[in-house]
């Protein structure tokens, strides 16, 4: 019996469509990028234990831990993970109090090195607009930028990465005090590399 030509040539591209579908939800299912961080209770601060390389910032470029890059075309979701031993060695503080994630800001528009301050007050306007596009910017002063998803342990941020660019942010951990006073708080401060659309 002889085989028809349209059912081999259909069958073929079923098979093309099928490792296709396969190959994008590979790609997906690697889209998160996991920025891991514990607190250094000596050093009072958040210590990035992800390396420098995890997150795709070339080897070529200044990079330090918790660096993320967005590659060209790519929107990602950016996890800011808090593990490890939270619990809070402070002064007026309740025994069982731990370091929550509190906030992420972004600052530094283009900057060689992490800014001095976040926020984006003294951004041209039109840099600020691809970055509160790209990372939805909830307040431009400071450079807090609203999370699709927090809890105790977790912050999670979306970049749209429309645009070409260097942001730095810093990820804020807060120990609530039991004596009325603002709670104790501690900072990580790596950057995002943004390589844009088209």
């Amino acid at each position: 019996m002889r085989k028809r030509p349209g059912i081999s040539k259909t069958f073929t591209i079923i098979i093309a469509t099928v490792c296709w579908l396969g190959f994008s939800l590979t790609a997906q299912a690697q889209n998160p990028r996991n920025v891991r961080m514990e607190v250094n209770q000596n050093q009072d601060a958040l210590e990035i234990v992800t390396p420098a390389n995890a997150n795709g910032c070339p080897w070529y470029q200044s990079r330090g831990p918790g660096c993320v890059k967005a590659k060209k075309n790519e929107s990602i979701n950016i996890n800011m993970i808090l593990q490890g031993n939270t619990k809070c060695e402070r002064e007026y503080v309740d025994a069982n109090t731990h370091w929550k994630m509190r906030a992420v800001y972004l600052g530094g528009f283009n900057a060689d090195d992490k800014p001095a301050s976040f926020g984006f007050t003294n951004t041209a306007d039109a840099d600020y607009q691809k970055v509160q596009s790209d990372f939805d910017v909830a307040d431009r002063a400071s450079g807090r930028i609203n999370p699709l998803v927090q809890n105790d342990t977790l912050i999670r941020v979306k970049d749209d990465n429309q645009y070409k660019y260097v942001v730095w942010y810093k990820v804020e951990a807060a120990c609530e005090r039991n004596d009325g006073q603002p709670p104790y708080l501690i900072y990580s401060d790596p950057r995002v590399k943004n390589g844009g659309r088209g």
